[in-house]
């Protein structure tokens, strides 16, 4: 059944009435994007309000969209409130913000709520239609090398043997290339693989993996670089080429980055399955964002060719169609598809995505504020381009070639008239040009998307939306690992299926949280989820009532310890030497075989710092880990506490698991604190905003908002002070044109009396007639010398006008570019990853953690 069209807004004639009354519904036909589109337009242009309604359309239309986020703007699709309700809005503002402006953030909230539900009503849409769109969709936010949303296994095609190898060689060599740049990239290697030689070897060893069906991982790679399985690497023995210590040297790296907490993110979460990601689920249309806006550029550009790799290989699986099957969105493709020679990992993918991908169906989105930086030769196939406002007259020079190559020379589009009329755009509109309709180009104004377009969400933000949306899909069940206990409540999600986070659990888009007190643990559900041995996490606070029997069984011991008559059960070993001990909260009513675990706990705080940026960010944190029978702590389940949550003194009639014996000693206890304070230097880390033209910083606790003001304010203080450099410039040369002129004019004046007191050609003659033919000459001559004199003042004052208009246009022309500095200042904004240098790294103290748990007796 043909797709629905899309909805986009209003559009109107080019040329005619500009008012309400020649508009009419634009309704872009979902086929048309088979062909592709390009949506370009500098800030404030509403080129992002576009693309989500773009998006919001395919989903409305049952087209399952992969977006791709580098800014942060896209994770805006999961605001979507449906009753559009102020209550809905305001667990999404910023406090402070909105004190500065001396309001709270209610009414904040009633105002953006009264706005929204106006501006949806003026697009014909209503709280019902969002309802619905959250209905239908099922949104995924995946986030390649963190935990902030869902994480996804960047190095599935390394780990996991692919089919590619038999359908698609081309495709499964070029997701191995890029994998293994990523790998190389992360332990500081040359990622070329054309230029590298850890790479060339390396592909040759996954490569021989691979297409015999066996697993790439590093723990494979690391033991074919002991001893290589190949004799030869092209023409030179494998010794030749890469010498036994070199190999040895990079084998060493690997095997660090392999116990490298901070990589294992890099190797968990969903795998890199396109496939699967745009199923269908329970009859709901896909929604999935990768996000990548908290990676650094190069990771950027590794993991979006990774990406781009599997979904090409995807696509070309697919049988033909000419209906829209998918739909792909890139928000800000500048850097990513850039003009010849550059050519970064996701280029290749992208020329043949536009190229090829029409044929199965499968349509590309891409967006832009600068058209100047991306390869127009690949834009041009676009059939759909969306253009609004634009900075620069070169940009909308480049715009219009693109759309002359788009056109193929037909529909009679001046190139004149087509850059009058992109210099004209108000906000929301947009030239359309479209070469599936007739006639092919008009204005069009976007409707009110239905999701609240709040701008760059961060990185903590994104765990909140992804705590918010419906489970996504299981992932493979991963190897069974021994019996152990469970962080009290307070403790972050650590590996294991029974782990419990701290944090309170964000509600839903449109939910306020409870309270504003420091976050709970979420409560047990009715029937919890166990770990291995039966443990489970209880807090008093959320605890369901114990069994009647259990309870008055837990108070008799409780009496018992508290009259001194419980000297039969175990009390609490003492902590090492230097460590206090800590304890989590117990059930109100533990019932029978409630104990306590030691763990280790570490209270450290890393100052984060840039010192060419002025940077300075101190985090604090409290880490805990199990303890291994020979007093070392599991690094592998550490967790993050919530101080909050924890008591100094047990529950009554607790029981007590024993200490390792090792911790007696005060070597094994320090070592045990160090490898906790060593693991917090490995993962510490902080993004921060920059604007390194501007040599500016986020400050510590300073909203996204805020800096960005900042930075606007910064920007026209540069700009005035440059403004008056430039005055100061040009000041001395138009004083002297000025000069000049006047002299000038005084000359000429002076040169037109003197004519006018000459007499003309009739008084010459009367005057030979009456005082000779010599005298009537001579003055003749005067006359000629004045006129010539006249002719040669004026000339001069008419060269140095127009170089003083010149020179005055060159000085306007300067003040206007200098004006647009504030404008621009928020396109210089880029993240900046901070971490500690291993002396950055303080311990506050050492803790002997008891976790709670109901794994049997002690």
């Amino acid at each position: 059944m043909p797709t629905r069209p899309f909805t986009l807004g209003r559009s109107r004639p080019l040329q005619g009435d500009p008012g309400a009354a020649a508009a009419r519904p634009f309704e872009l036909p979902a086929h048309h994007l088979v062909t592709h589109g390009v949506v370009v337009g500098m800030t404030g242009s509403g080129k992002t309000g576009l693309v989500m309604v773009l998006v919001e359309e395919a989903l409305r239309s049952g087209v399952p969209v992969l977006m791709v986020d580098v800014k942060g703007d896209l994770p805006n699709l999961l605001f979507t409130f449906p009753e559009l309700s102020p209550a809905e809005f305001e667990p999404w503002l910023d406090p402070s913000a909105a004190a500065r402006d001396g309001r709270s953030t209610a009414d904040v909230a009633g105002e953006l709520a009264a706005r929204w539900r106006a501006g949806l009503a003026s697009s014909g849409l209503g709280p019902a239609d969002v309802a619905a769109l959250r209905a239908r969709m099922a949104p995924r936010l995946l986030t390649p090398g963190t935990t902030a949303g869902e994480p996804i296994h960047v190095l599935s095609a390394l780990e996991a043997p692919s089919s590619l190898w038999d359908e698609d060689e081309e495709a499964a060599r070029e997701a191995l290339s890029a994998s293994l740049s990523l790998l190389l990239r992360l332990v500081g290697r040359d990622p070329d693989p054309a230029r590298s030689r850890e790479h060339v070897l390396l592909a040759h060893l996954a490569e021989r993996r691979l297409r015999g069906g066996r697993a790439a991982g590093l723990e494979e790679l690391l033991a074919d670089l002991a001893e290589p399985p190949i004799a030869a690497v092209g023409a030179l023995d494998v010794d030749e080429f890469f010498a036994p210590k070199e190999r040895q040297a990079l084998a060493r790296e690997l095997n660090t980055l392999l116990a490298s907490p901070t990589f294992a993110t890099w190797r968990k979460g969903a795998p890199l399955d396109v496939a699967g990601w745009l199923a269908p689920r329970e009859g709901k249309t896909p929604a999935v964002i990768v996000s990548v806006a908290h990676l650094e550029d190069d990771e950027r550009l590794l993991v979006l060719g990774l990406l781009f790799e599997q979904l090409l290989s995807w696509v070309r699986g697919l049988s033909g169609t000419s209906d829209l099957r998918a739909l792909v969105v890139f928000d800000e493709v500048f850097g990513f598809l850039p003009p010849h020679p550059a050519n970064p990992p996701t280029k290749r993918p992208l020329l043949a995505l536009l190229k090829q991908a029409r044929a199965f169906g499968v349509g590309v989105v891409l967006a832009t504020q600068n058209p100047m930086d991306l390869d127009y030769k690949a834009l041009s196939n676009a059939g759909a381009w969306f253009v609004g406002r634009l900075q620069t007259d070169a940009d909308r020079e480049r715009v219009v070639e693109g759309l002359s190559g788009a056109d193929g020379g037909a529909g009679g589009l001046e190139a004149a008239a087509l850059s009058a009329a992109l210099k004209a755009l108000p906000p929301r509109t947009f030239f359309v040009r479209n070469v599936h309709m007739q006639p092919p180009s008009f204005l069009a104004e976007t409707r009110f998307s239905l999701s609240w377009l709040r701008g760059p969400v961060t990185r903590r933000e994104l765990g909140r939306l992804v705590r918010g949306m419906s489970p996504p899909p299981p992932a493979p069940a991963a190897p069974s690992s021994p019996a152990a206990p469970l962080p009290a409540a307070g403790a972050a999600a650590a590996p294991g299926p029974a782990a419990v986070r701290s944090s309170t659990p964000a509600a839903p888009p449109g939910r306020a949280p409870a309270s504003s007190s420091p976050p709970a643990p979420m409560k047990p559900a009715p029937h919890a989820a166990v770990g291995p041995g039966g443990t489970v996490v209880l807090d008093p606070r959320r605890a369901t009532p114990a069994p009647a029997a259990h309870a008055a069984k837990a108070a008799r011991r409780g009496e018992a310890a508290r009259e001194g008559a419980g000297a039969g059960e175990p009390t609490a070993p003492p902590p090492p030497e230097g460590w206090r001990s800590l304890y989590a909260h117990a059930p109100a009513a533990a019932p029978e075989g409630f104990r306590y675990i030691p763990w280790v706990a570490v209270s450290v705080v890393a100052h984060l710092r840039d010192a060419k940026l002025g940077v300075t960010l101190n985090q604090s944190q409290l880490l805990a880990a199990p303890l291994l029978p020979d007093g070392r702590p599991d690094l592998s389940r550490v967790a993050r506490l919530d101080p909050s949550l924890l008591s100094a003194s047990p529950a009554p009639g607790a029981r007590f698991a024993e200490l390792p014996a090792p911790l007696a000693k005060r070597a094994p206890a320090q070592a045990a604190a160090r490898a906790l304070r060593e693991h917090a230097y490995r993962t510490a880390e902080a993004t921060v905003a920059v604007h390194k033209e501007l040599g500016l910083a986020q400050a510590e606790g300073e909203p996204l908002e805020a800096f960005a003001a900042r930075c606007r304010a910064a920007a026209a203080r540069l700009a005035a002070a440059e403004q008056q450099q430039v005055i100061g410039r040009f000041a001395p040369r138009i004083a002297r044109l000025g000069e000049r002129i006047a002299a000038a004019k005084a000359r000429y004046d002076q040169a037109e009396a003197e004519v006018a007191a000459l007499p003309g050609a009739v008084g010459a003659a009367l005057l030979g007639l009456v005082a000779g033919r010599d005298t009537a000459r001579r003055a003749g001559t005067q006359r000629d010398r004045a006129t010539a004199k006249l002719e040669r003042a004026r000339q001069e004052w008419t060269e140095a006008d127009a170089a003083l208009r010149d020179l005055q246009a060159a000085q306007a022309a300067e003040l206007s570019t200098l004006e647009q500095l504030p404008l621009r200042a928020g396109e210089g904004i880029e993240t900046k990853r901070l971490v500690p240098r291993k002396n950055d790294v303080e311990v506050a103290f050492v803790a002997l953690a008891w976790a709670a748990t109901l794994a049997g007796p002690a």
